[in-house]
């Protein structure tokens, strides 16, 4: 992981369910919505922790199963 001045920037999807309180099948169907902040590589899924809470601002109330 990336980190800048002792601040990891981006997370794994275990690391933003504990911040998101969710498990981890809801935050894997929540990566594929269009402008989630997620980098997704072969293998492996990285969340930007600084852009999460903003989009989780913009997009309150919107995602459904």
């Amino acid at each position: 992981m990336i980190r800048i001045n002792d601040e990891t920037l981006l997370i794994t999807v275990k690391e933003a369910c504990k911040l998101m309180n969710i498990g981890r099948n809801t935050m894997l169907e929540i990566i594929k919505v269009k402008g989630f902040p997620a980098l997704i590589l072969p293998g492996k899924i990285l969340i930007d922790k600084k852009q999460l809470p903003i989009w989780i601002a913009r997009n309150y109330g919107k995602f459904t199963r």
